[in-house]
C-alpha cells in the first residue's frame, strides 16, 4: 500500500508541470499564427482633388491643345488652310469660329473687287408714233473699296434680229460713290419703233485705278420685249377684211349659169 501512496503525489506534480509548459507555449504559437496570416495594406489620402495636366496630340491635318476643366483650345485646319479659334468646356475644346468670305449679291459682276455691277433691267412703253417707243434701262453699282469713286455709264439698245443700233445715250455720270454705297443708275432711250425684241446694253467705265488696283470697263446686257401695236393692228385689219369678204361672198346669191344650146 505504501507504493500507491508515493505514486499519486508524483502524478499530481507532473500534471502541474505539464500545464505550466503548455501555458507558456500558447502565446508563442499564437504569435506564429499571426505572422503567417494574409498581409494587409492601407492607403491614406489627404482629401485633395487631383489637377489634370495639359496634353497635346498632333495629326496629319492639324493640332489641338487644351487645359483644365474650363480651359481654352484652338485648332488649325489642314487641307483647307482655314483657321478657327475659341474657348471650350471640360476638355478644352474649341468654341465658335469666324470666317470672312468675299460675298457677292446674286447677279453682280466684280470689277477687281473694287466695284460690283448688278444685272441690266428695263421696261418698255410703245408710242403713238410707230417709229418711236421708250425703253427705260437701269442697273446697280456698289462701291466695295475704301475710296470715293467717280465713274460713267453708257446705255444703248439694238434690234435683236439684225443687231441694228436704235439709240444710245451719252455718258451718264456716277459721281462721288461713297465706300459701301449701292446706287441705281438709269437712262431712257427712244426709237425702239416696232422691232418687238430688243437688246439693251450698258457699259460702266470706272477710273483707271482705285486703291492701287487697276480697273477696266464692264458691260451688262439684257433682252426686252416691246409691244408692236402697229404690226398687230395691220394683222387685225387684214384678218377682218378676209372674214368680211368671205361673209359677203357667202351671202350673195349664186350667179346663174348661162343656158347652152
Amino acid at each position: 500500500m505504501r507504493p500507491s501512496r508515493s505514486v499519486a503525489p508524483r502524478l499530481v506534480v507532473a500534471a502541474v508541470l505539464l500545464a505550466s509548459v503548455v501555458g507558456a507555449a500558447a502565446p508563442a504559437v499564437a504569435a506564429d499564427d499571426q505572422d503567417a496570416g494574409t498581409p494587409l495594406s492601407v492607403t491614406i489620402t489627404d482629401g485633395s482633388t487631383p489637377t489634370p495636366t495639359a496634353s497635346t496630340s498632333t495629326g496629319p491635318t492639324g493640332s489641338t491643345s487644351g487645359s483644365g476643366s474650363s480651359g481654352t483650345g484652338s485648332s488649325v485646319g489642314g487641307s483647307s488652310g482655314g483657321t478657327t479659334s475659341g474657348s471650350g468646356g471640360s476638355a478644352g475644346g474649341t468654341g465658335g469660329g469666324t470666317t470672312q468670305p468675299q460675298t457677292n449679291t446674286a447677279g453682280e459682276v466684280s470689277v477687281a473687287g473694287m466695284l460690283y455691277v448688278g444685272g441690266l433691267n428695263g421696261s418698255t412703253a410703245p408710242s403713238v408714233n410707230p417709229a418711236d417707243g421708250t425703253v427705260d434701262l437701269w442697273f446697280t453699282v456698289r462701291n466695295a473699296s475704301t475710296s470715293v469713286i467717280d465713274a460713267t455709264a453708257e446705255f444703248s439698245i439694238d434690234g435683236a434680229l439684225f443687231s441694228n443700233r436704235l439709240d444710245t445715250t451719252s455718258d451718264v455720270a456716277i459721281t462721288a460713290l461713297q465706300p459701301g454705297e449701292t446706287r441705281v443708275v438709269s437712262a431712257s432711250l427712244h426709237g425702239a419703233g416696232q422691232w418687238t425684241l430688243l437688246t439693251g446694253h450698258v457699259t460702266l467705265t470706272p477710273p483707271e485705278s482705285v486703291d492701287g488696283t487697276a480697273l477696266s470697263p464692264v458691260t451688262r446686257d439684257g433682252f426686252f420685249l416691246l409691244f408692236p401695236w402697229l404690226i398687230l393692228a395691220i394683222l387685225v385689219i387684214v384678218a377682218i377684211a378676209w372674214v368680211t369678204v368671205r361673209v359677203v361672198r357667202d351671202a350673195l346669191p349664186p350667179v346663174p349659169v348661162a343656158a347652152t344650146t
